[in-house]
């Protein structure tokens, strides 16, 4: 385990990674972006690095020890919903990327890595010097602000958190206010592309993001679904 180090301002991305050869990788793929990687190969020193560098990023693949991946995104999120956690996918294994999605994974990738698809992920949760102001600030639309720093959102003043991927739905379609946005746009915002994401997934995270909006279900005002095409976000006059 390497222990923490790094210049101020760059941001953290801690790897639990215990495949000699698939750490080998990530360090060459990782060399060239602008941030501090900290490699662990057991879950139990993992969870110790978590607490004392406080990374900006997780990025989860096999791990030895008693604790194993999901068991780890379990534990992480019992006590922290914000942090991303990007979950390493085995090659077309649907189940578990599903079983990371609903334990509170941010994103899944599939593994081996590929730069197209792990690089854009990262990349949307490490905010580092590349990242513009776009992405790092609030998005102000009167009655509904969503934190640029937070997953949450205050509304009519009332502050809401957010699991990591109803934060970032949301702040798209906030991005895109009053404008139609396509499902595979807004898949490609939550997920990074992320191509085992089913249809039903994205439908499930809005039904909750309407929940937390106090959309009524059967003539929601705030989200608003375009058949055929994605969802609408629009601020609703205040109730009277």
């Amino acid at each position: 385990m390497e222990s923490p180090s790094h210049p101020e301002g760059r941001p953290t991305l801690l790897v639990g990674e215990s495949d000699r050869h698939r750490e080998s990788e990530l360090r060459v793929l990782l060399a060239g972006e602008p941030i501090d990687v900290l490699y662990c190969e057991e879950a139990p020193k993992a969870l110790l690095l978590l607490g004392r560098t406080a990374p900006d990023a997780v990025l989860l693949g096999s791990m030895d020890g008693p604790i194993d991946p999901l068991e780890f995104l379990r534990i992480v999120r019992s006590s922290d919903q914000g942090l991303p956690v990007v979950v390493g996918v085995p090659p077309g294994d649907a189940p578990y990327a599903e079983t990371a999605r609903s334990l509170g994974a941010t994103r899944t990738v599939e593994r081996p890595y590929r730069p197209d698809t792990l690089l854009p992920a990262l990349r949307t949760l490490v905010r580092g010097p590349g990242r513009g102001p776009r992405d790092a600030g609030a998005v102000d639309l009167g009655r509904l602000r969503v934190d640029g720093e937070a997953p949450a959102f205050r509304l009519d003043g009332r502050l809401v958190a957010l699991p990591p991927t109803e934060y970032l739905l949301l702040r798209h379609l906030a991005r895109n206010v009053d404008t139609v946005v396509s499902r595979q746009e807004l898949i490609r915002a939550a997920w990074a592309g992320d191509e085992p994401v089913r249809t039903n997934t994205l439908n499930v995270h809005i039904m909750r993001l309407r929940k937390r909006l106090g959309d009524d279900r059967a003539r929601p005002r705030w989200i608003s679904t375009v058949h055929g095409v994605g969802y609408r976000l629009t601020v609703p006059d205040g109730d009277v």
